[in-house]
């Protein structure tokens, strides 16, 4: 039985508190107050924000008024946030019956959504784990919550770089999952690549945090990495389709250090071990379980100084209206799958497979 590590535990605890994240909007949303609604906006993400009390489904109740449906804001409107107590900031008694607001929906086109993921990202996602790994029981579970009418398929699509080049803009798949949005507030700090899944693509809600560390052999000149400043010279390896975006922000790109990527997850701790590169950097989850694999453990070096997070969502293209129209039926999903408690026990049963198998 493999023991849980420090590393792992981290990413136990982040998990645990993640469900306080907010989804990204920098505006104030807050209880007992009136909101203007902004591009890009949804009421999942507004109730979240302002921790409505029974999410986006007290918060349309309150404004039916304004709102035709949950999944249709218009830029402009301005939303009453309920108080704690469930009255409005006009003085109006509390809202009830939250339950009764009606699920979001889509209109045409009348086929199946097309959500792809990939395997070979376990404990996340990977064809030979139980309901294809924790973030694809999550995205699963939240489409059958979000409206059990809308009809959708889950594929796995291995070559994860087609996802965001390819698939996506040409709509051949709806939505991809478990891509990771870097802060676009600050789109013109990243390249070209990372920079597009900002303008190129609409988000869900996070639907996890992952813990990012980087790593190097026990006894090596980065052993004792204080910050990424202290990598500059250093050849470091992250997996191939990983992203870069916290890489940038660091400034951890060349000519500042030597970037070397491969196919294989798990191909940069081969070149670790054989001395081609010095520094390896992904998610510390799978990155913990490729070193035991490997035969590591006892090698390599965690830089925990320089631990990052990110979070990880379903990614559409802005250009593919059916899947911005099913965005608010993953983020009700989830918003639920929160609320029940169900998203922890999806956790928790994932990552105990991870240390015990």
């Amino acid at each position: 039985m493999y023991k849980a590590s420090t590393n792992l535990a981290v990413a136990v605890a982040a998990a645990a508190g993640f469900t306080t994240l907010a989804g990204g909007q920098a505006q104030a949303q807050e209880q007992c107050s009136f909101y203007t609604v902004v591009r890009g906006d949804v009421l999942s993400r507004i109730a979240t924000a302002a921790e409505v009390p029974g999410g986006f489904r007290v918060l349309f109740d309150a404004n039916t008024t304004v709102l035709e449906s949950p999944n249709r804001l218009e830029v402009g409107q301005v939303l009453a946030i309920p108080c704690a107590d469930g009255s409005l900031p006009t003085g109006a008694a509390a809202v009830v019956a939250a339950s009764t607001a009606p699920a979001p929906v889509t209109s045409a086109p009348a086929r199946p959504l097309r959500i792809a993921t990939g395997s070979d990202y376990a404990p996340f996602t990977d064809e030979d784990l139980p309901g294809g790994g924790m973030i694809t029981r999550m995205v699963d579970r939240s489409m059958q919550l979000g409206n059990p009418d809308q009809e959708y398929d889950i594929v796995f699509v291995n070559d994860w770089g087609s996802h965001l080049e390819t698939l996506l803009p040409i709509g051949a798949i709806d939505m991809a999952f478990p891509w990771f949005r870097p802060d676009c507030s600050r789109v013109e700090n990243l390249g070209p690549a990372s920079a597009s899944r900002c303008t190129d693509f609409n988000h869900s809600d996070p639907f996890y945090e992952i813990i990012v560390d980087f790593y190097t052999l026990n006894g090596s000149e980065y052993a004792n990495a204080q910050s990424t400043d202290d990598l500059f010279g250093a050849r470091v390896c992250r997996p191939e389709a990983w992203f870069t975006f916290d890489l940038e922000a660091a400034q951890l790109v060349e000519p500042n250090i030597t970037y070397v990527t491969t196919v294989a997850q798990n191909g940069c701790f081969q070149l670790l071990q054989n001395g081609e590169v010095d520094v390896v950097t992904y998610d510390a989850l799978p990155a913990e379980e490729d070193i035991r694999s490997a035969g590591m453990v006892d090698a390599v070096a965690t830089l925990e100084p320089l631990r990052g997070a990110v979070s990880s969502h379903i990614f559409v293209s802005k250009d593919n209206a059916f899947a911005n129209e099913a965005l608010p039926i993953i983020n009700a999903g989830l918003e639920q799958l929160r609320l029940s408690g169900e998203w922890f026990n999806i956790v928790r049963e994932s990552i105990q497979q991870t240390v015990e198998n």
